[in-house]
């Protein structure tokens, strides 16, 4: 499957690359790239073939997040019943990601940026390049941090660091990321270190290794409120002083 913002390839027997390829806008989370995440994740999930799958961004970053340059970013001017449907892109894209049957790498270069957070989060493992960082600017935009992230967050870093990072919305480096247990390794060549990684996940006996994949992900699972997050969000950009920080956002942007 390529697309205009996606391509996957398949560079070793049993491993799938999926790239975010939007390098001109840092690759941020359209909505177009948001489904076409979803429908690689869907498609993949029916790949008995692929035992291992690395997500990844062009250009030298993984990505800047939601792309709030886009108009409807928030479902601003959507009837409620269309900005529901529309505002809960990110969340079905993370949950796909999250039930793909195959072990997932995020592999980072540069920056991930807010819903790149949820993204991550949301695979199985995250290789950092040494000098990459992270970053949820959600709160400065007034808005709640959605996507189902927090418990994914939660469940790696603990709830202070989670609130560090999404509540503080603290830049996390690549050695505090691993400290924290946020990712699995630092790497100079970041891509090539989750393809190493991909290759010995797929030689492995692919059954018993997606058994053991569901059995944990049972264990850890706590309760799905990410619904519930995407109406929190609707109700945040109803406020007028959330409006005007995402208006000075946008002009900000637009000087760029």
């Amino acid at each position: 499957m390529t697309t205009d913002v996606l391509t996957v390839g398949e560079p070793a027997p049993g491993v799938a690359v999926v790239t975010l390829n939007r390098p001109e806008k840092r690759n941020a989370l359209s909505a177009d790239l948001k489904r076409a995440l979803t429908e690689a994740a869907r498609n993949l999930a029916e790949r008995t073939d692929i035992g291992a799958v690395v997500v990844t961004g062009a250009g030298g970053a993984f990505t800047a997040g939601n792309d709030i340059s886009e108009a409807n970013s928030f479902a601003q001017e959507l009837p409620l019943a269309e900005a529901r449907r529309h505002i809960r892109l990110g969340l079905e894209m993370c949950k796909a990601w999250e039930a793909l049957p195959q072990l997932s790498i995020a592999a980072i270069e540069g920056f991930c940026i807010g819903g790149g957070i949820s993204l991550a989060v949301a695979c199985d493992f995250r290789l950092f390049q040494r000098d990459a960082w992270l970053r949820a600017p959600e709160v400065e935009l007034g808005i709640t941090y959605s996507w189902g992230t927090l418990p994914r967050l939660v469940r790696l870093v603990g709830p202070q660091r989670a609130k560090l990072i999404a509540a503080v919305a603290r830049k996390i480096d690549a050695e505090t990321a691993l400290a924290w247990g946020l990712c699995e390794a630092m790497a100079d060549d970041v891509q090539a270190a989750a393809l190493e990684m991909a290759v010995e996940i797929a030689t492995k006996p692919r059954v018993a290794q997606q058994m053991i994949k569901e059995s944990i992900n049972r264990q850890t699972a706590g309760l799905d409120l990410g619904t519930l997050e995407q109406d929190q969000v609707l109700l945040n950009i109803s406020d007028p002083e959330t409006r005007a920080l995402q208006a000075a956002v946008l002009e900000r942007i637009s000087k760029k």
